[in-house]
């Protein structure tokens, strides 16, 4: 049930009136990037002396590229115009007023949501965007969806069946390391009873979730998924919710003012690389520059140590904007799933197998969870949707961690895209897949299974806390900017995969394409831009890193 986007307007961190005051968050121009980028690299490659030096806010803070002229002009500015509630971020600055002194200081016509707005002439030179408003966009839902195919098992895929397919350690990790959901355009939250119900379900520790950055108003089935699963893989995490009223670049401005952050970050929402402008105004920029700033505002994240995980989509490699398989768009790299500081997360399902084993939790007792073994990638001809993958066309080469993996898959695919469609020396995403169908889930007390990467995105982000608890239990640091680690395992490790040689991404969640060749990809042996790398042996990747 990967996310489209939804609009709505909830103020954050200062907002006293969420009728009348709104945020604002002005871009700055950057004097230098290579500092934060170069950190970055030197200590996540798992080869070098330096490997998880993570930094802490302040050390991050100091490596930012900050325009000390152009801070200085627009603090003038706000100054001049007596702007209160102002926060300097040295790269960025916020602040928090009224609407219509928001819409005055813009010179801002729309009241509801900004199609534009204007900078002020003398301080252009130093702003790249501001952002202080989203677009509205459909929203799809797949709760309780049966299957196309009779090979796809629609029981519940709970804790109990995760536990056996993954290898997964079937213990708490006791609260020792921290997970968070991300929520945006002020989308609608959870209830801790609900939570609860489903841990109860899975036999887990009854863990309420109490950190919450922004607002928990009413209940949505995808922010109900998000934290229900990442509990479910990560037994009594401590759990955030951070909600947010616009997109991308301001939620990870807050995220990287804040003192205290979650270790993993999972994001079920996306849109199309080219499209950003779909969502925010685009004055003075393009979706390009909106995503440049937004991978430099994750570097940071990663330096603190943060691990960033994001949903592939749900509309195969043509995406969102080309449900109905459009020749002049065959294929579109999801954004942020295809940025290079970002774990993306594909999907699979359990080929259905009964095996009359004795079930342990009152879920598979009671009402069934998946047995079998095989897994295969989610498909619109099997389970009515499709996991999306591909390439960017942002990246402009491929980041050095997957560069073996690109270049033999391009030599090996038995077909590709039409030369031009796509970008052969972009990012590959997804990294990993996991189980994306009939994911357990109780909304507003009622037990539902839910499908998308929006289920398995956070089971994936509680693998990497297991990982990461793993980790500080034997005195390391946890793995933070995961991704060259990632490819490293795969490399050094035969078994820490479950490999899914089988199967494509050339369908949407409308239709399979006529030409699918032009349209999507296949899986083969190895990393492919369908399920990755594969679905992760978790056992065997812990007892690979204690051999490091």
């Amino acid at each position: 049930m990967f996310k489209s986007i939804l609009f709505g307007l909830v103020g954050l961190l200062g907002v006293t009136s969420l009728d009348t005051h709104k945020p604002v968050y002005i871009a700055l121009t950057l004097s230098n990037t290579d500092a934060v980028y170069d950190k970055l690299r030197e200590i996540s490659d798992p080869l070098s002396r330096n490997y998880g030096n993570w930094l802490d806010k302040g050390e991050v803070d100091a490596l930012v590229g900050a325009n000390t002229e152009g801070n200085r002009r627009v603090m003038e500015w706000l100054g001049k115009e007596n702007v209160d509630n102002i926060y300097n971020y040295g790269d960025a600055i916020k602040f928090v007023d009224t609407h219509d002194r928001v819409n005055e200081l813009f010179k801002v016509e729309e009241d509801s949501y900004e199609e534009s707005y204007e900078i002020p002439l003398e301080l252009k030179q130093y702003i790249d965007f501001v952002e202080m408003s989203v677009k509205p966009m459909e929203r799809k839902a797949k709760i309780n969806r049966r299957a196309k195919s009779e090979e796809v098992d629609d029981r519940y895929f709970g804790r109990e069946s995760m536990v056996r397919l993954y290898n997964l350690p079937n213990k708490s990790v006791g609260k020792a390391v921290s997970g968070g959901l991300v929520e945006y355009q002020s989308n609608q939250g959870f209830t801790n009873e609900d939570l609860n119900s489903q841990q109860e379900a899975n036999g887990q520790v009854l863990n309420n979730l109490t950190n919450i950055v922004g607002n928990n108003v009413g209940t949505d089935a995808e922010s109900e998924l998000d934290v229900q699963l990442i509990s479910q893989a990560a037994d009594d995490i401590h759990l955030w919710y951070w909600q947010t009223p616009y997109w991308l670049y301001s939620m990870a401005v807050d995220f990287n003012s804040a003192k205290a952050v979650p270790e993993v970050l999972s994001m079920s929402w996306g849109w199309a690389e080219d499209r950003q402008c779909d969502i925010v105004s685009c004055v003075n920029m393009t979706s390009n520059q909106y995503i440049n700033r937004v991978n430099y505002e994750y570097a940071k994240i990663l330096l603190r140590g943060t691990t960033i995980l994001s949903s592939s989509g749900d509309a195969g490699a043509p995406g969102r904007t080309s449900e109905g398989c459009d020749d002049s768009r065959p294929v579109n790299a999801i954004f942020p799933s295809s940025s290079a500081f970002v774990l993306s997360v594909g999907a699979t399902y359990v080929k259905t197998e009964r095996t009359n084993k004795t079930s342990v939790t009152h879920l598979c007792k009671e009402y069934g969870c998946v047995e079998g073994s095989e897994e295969r990638v989610v498909n619109y001809a099997d389970v009515g949707w499709t996991a999306g993958g591909g390439f960017s066309n942002h990246t402009i080469a491929t980041p050095w961690w997957q560069t073996g993996e690109v270049t033999n898959y391009l030599a090996t695919a038995p077909s590709l895209p039409d030369e031009g469609t796509f970008n052969a020396n972009g990012r590959a995403y997804p990294d990993v897949s996991l189980v994306g169908h009939s994911c357990p889930t109780y909304i507003e007390g009622t037990l539902c299974k839910v499908d998308g990467t929006s289920c398995s995105s956070p089971l994936m982000a509680g693998v990497v806390a297991v990982i990461n608890k793993h980790q500080i239990y034997h005195g390391r640091n946890r793995v933070g900017y995961f991704n060259p680690l990632l490819y490293h395992i795969a490399r050094e490790c035969d078994d820490c995969f479950n490999d899914v040689e089988v199967g494509n991404n050339w369908c949407t969640e409308m239709e399979c394409c006529d030409n699918p060749t032009k349209f999507g990809y296949q899986a083969v042996k190895g990393f492919d831009p369908v399920t990755g790398l594969g679905t992760p042996n978790v056992g065997n990747i812990l007892a690979f890193l204690d051999t490091r």
